[in-house]
C-alpha cells in the first residue's frame, strides 16, 4: 500500500523556480508530510502570464494548452502560483468550451488533458486538513502549533477567480481558516483583496509604493505581526516597496509557515530565510519557531 494518499502532476512556473524558491522548496516539504506525491511536469513552459494575452487569445491559450499536453491522465494538477492558475484554468476552459480550438492544439501538441483538474495549491491544503477531521488521513508527528502569531492575510488580486474557473472551489476565507487550522491568529484588517500594483511598478513606482504602504500600514496598525501570501509577484513587489519604510512586516508564502506547522525549525533552513528581504528571523524567535 502506497504511503501517499494522492499523486498529482506539479506545474511550478517561472517565479517558483527562480526568485520563489523558498516557497517551492517550502512547499515540497509540506507535500510530502501531508502524504502528496508530486510529479513535475516535463518541459513545461511559461503559462504566458502577460506575454501570451498581449499577442491574442489563440497564442495564450496554446501557452496551457501545451503544458497541459504533458499532464498525464488520472492525476489532478497543482498548479500554486495565482496568475499561473489563472491562465492555465482560462486555456483548459476554452479547449473545453470550443473543440475547434482543443482540435487545432491537439494537432500541434498531441493529446491534451482537460480531464483532470486543475487545482491551485490551498485546494490541496483544505482536502487533506478536511480529511484529517473526518479521521480518514493522521496528522504527521511532530506538530507545532503557530500559537501567538497574528497573521494579516493577504490574497492580493490575482488569487480571486470567476466562478466558471472555480465552481466548487473553497470560499473566499479558504485562507483564513488554513491559519486558524495551524494555530495562528487571523488578524482583521481592511486589505486583504488589495492590488499591489506589481505589473505596473515598473512604469509607475510612486503608485506601487503608496499601494503598498497602504498594504503594510493597514496590517501593522491592526496588530499584525507578519504577512502572508500565496502569490510570489506580491511577496516580492511588497518586499521591495517595504524596505524604505520605517514600519516593516515579515512576509511569509503560506508554505512556509505550514512548514514550520508539520515540525520544520527555521534554523534548519537558515538558507531560505536568506531569500526575505525583511528578515524574519526575530520574529520566528520571539513565537519560538526558530
Amino acid at each position: 500500500m502506497s504511503q501517499y494518499f494522492l499523486e498529482a502532476s506539479y506545474f511550478p512556473g517561472c517565479t517558483m523556480k527562480t526568485g520563489a524558491d523558498e516557497s517551492n522548496r517550502s512547499m515540497a516539504i509540506v507535500l510530502e508530510k501531508m502524504g502528496v506525491k508530486f510529479y513535475e511536469l516535463e518541459d513545461w513552459n511559461c503559462c504566458g502570464s502577460s506575454s501570451g494575452h498581449a499577442l491574442g487569445h489563440e497564442i495564450a491559450t496554446s501557452f496551457g494548452a501545451r503544458n497541459l499536453s504533458k499532464a498525464p491522465l488520472g492525476r489532478p494538477i497543482i498548479v500554486p502560483c495565482p496568475n499561473c492558475f489563472r491562465n492555465i484554468s482560462t486555456a483548459r476552459h476554452h479547449l473545453i468550451e470550443d473543440k475547434k480550438l482543443l482540435c487545432q492544439n491537439e494537432n500541434k501538441y498531441g493529446r491534451i488533458n482537460v480531464t483532470d483538474p486543475v487545482l491551485n495549491i490551498y485546494d490541496i491544503y483544505h482536502y487533506f486538513f478536511n480529511l484529517v477531521r473526518m479521521g480518514t488521513q493522521p496528522l504527521p508527528g511532530g506538530i507545532r502549533l503557530l500559537a501567538g502569531l497574528k497573521v494579516a492575510v493577504w490574497y492580493g488580486c490575482g488569487a480571486m477567480y470567476p466562478k466558471v474557473l472555480r465552481p466548487a472551489g473553497p470560499p473566499r476565507d479558504s485562507l483564513e481558516s488554513i491559519i486558524r487550522e495551524i494555530g495562528g491568529e487571523v488578524v482583521i484588517w481592511p486589505w486583504p483583496h488589495k492590488c499591489c500594483s506589481a505589473f505596473v511598478s515598473a512604469v509607475y513606482p510612486e503608485i506601487a509604493e503608496d499601494m503598498v504602504s497602504q498594504i503594510v500600514s493597514g496590517a501593522a496598525e491592526n496588530g499584525a505581526d507578519c504577512i502572508i501570501t500565496t502569490c510570489a509577484m506580491c511577496h516580492m513587489n511588497v518586499e521591495m516597496r517595504e524596505m524604505p519604510m520605517t514600519n516593516k512586516l515579515p512576509i511569509f508564502h503560506l508554505n512556509e509557515l505550514l512548514a514550520l506547522y508539520f515540525g520544520e525549525r527555521g534554523q534548519d533552513h537558515v538558507d531560505w530565510w536568506k531569500y526575505h528581504l525583511i528578515d524574519p528571523t526575530s520574529l520566528l524567535k520571539q513565537r519560538s519557531l526558530w
